[in-house]
């Protein structure tokens, strides 16, 4: 077994998703996940795909070791993703050798905030989860760094704060929902904030996200073949508590309010181990943990580390960068 950090045996992560016709996002997924944690640790769950490219990419996934499901192929399959995935770890904790269970959605890719800034290689992810591994309860991924819309701004991200995710360690009587935010463990209300966090690739061309929101908000609503109007999405995303309602909201934004959603956020890119940083009033500048550090000295007790202190906090208190 490879051994990280000194000598301890690399976490066992088992990682769940589900998806349909991803294509380009299910190839990205498959080669991220399976460097971290191996092709045989990936559990896919497909909802009914009829694309031939996503196809061909589960045959070979299967073909290298991935774990590949078919008949979880209806709507309702993944309005109830969370309870195939509790399923799934309840066997899991029966039949397999394990460390971690991972939900996570095939447009996320999991790293890990470092002392020096943002990492996704094994190495730092596996000595995280070393970190975790004693703990007793849930895990908390706090932050989520969604792209940009438009092509010009590929490589860019901006922090969306308190889109949590969450995670699992294994052997326990484990509950996962729909969204995967805040599974929990049956003996205990215990959460553990990671240093995790998903780069995330949420956004897509206007009229693609538009066809993807209608198709994933149609069946939550009362009368599924009725004409999807602003009058009927506005009449249902006011209701309390209504499944799917950031559809609704992005089913409304026009094509320049969507393309502007971050033009007053914070903007990260991060590619090969560079982090560079666009800051509210426009100005590029490498991110420097030290020099950070060094201007706000109350950060180094900061758990999940300097860059992230920045993107949750710093930025919107105006923090400088040095």
């Amino acid at each position: 077994m490879t051994k990280i950090n000194g000598s301890n045996p690399t976490p066992i992560v088992k990682v769940m998703m589900m998806q349909k016709n991803e294509g380009p996002r299910l190839a990205r997924w498959l080669t991220h996940y399976a460097a971290l944690f191996g092709m045989s640790n990936l559990l896919i769950f497909d909802n009914g795909s009829d694309d031939p490219y996503t196809h061909a990419l589960l045959d070979e996934a299967e073909r290298c070791g991935a774990h590949v499901r078919r008949d979880l192929n209806t709507p309702f399959d993944f309005q109830n993703k969370g309870g195939h995935f509790t399923n799934i770890i309840r066997s899991l904790n029966h039949d397999a050798e394990y460390d971690f269970a991972l939900p996570v959605d095939c447009d996320e890719l999991l790293c890990v905030f470092t002392e020096d800034g943002l990492s996704m290689s094994k190495e730092d992810v596996m000595n995280e989860l070393l970190r975790l591994k004693p703990l007793d309860c849930s895990f908390l991924i706090e932050l989520s760094l969604f792209n940009l819309p438009g092509l010009e701004n590929e490589g860019w991200y901006a922090p969306h704060r308190h889109f949590q995710k969450g995670f699992v360690p294994s052997y326990r009587d484990a509950m996962i929902d729909n969204g995967h935010h805040a599974p929990s463990l049956a003996h205990t209300t215990e959460l553990r904030a990671t240093r995790f966090v998903y780069l995330h690739s949420h956004n897509r061309p206007y009229e693609e996200m538009l066809r993807l929101c209608r198709n994933k908000l149609i069946p939550e609503m009362d009368h599924p073949d009725d004409v999807l109007d602003d009058e009927k999405i506005l009449e249902y995303i006011t209701r309390p508590g209504c499944p799917g309602s950031h559809l609704g909201y992005m089913l409304l934004k026009t094509q320049e309010e969507y393309e502007n959603s971050y033009k007053d956020e914070v903007q990260l890119y991060f590619r090969d181990g560079l982090t560079l940083i666009r800051t509210k009033d426009g100005q590029l500048r490498r991110w420097d943990a030290a020099a950070y550090l060094e201007r706000h000295p109350d950060v180094a007790g900061y758990e999940t580390g300097p860059l992230a202190h920045y993107l949750m906090h710093g930025a919107r208190e105006g923090r400088s960068l040095s």
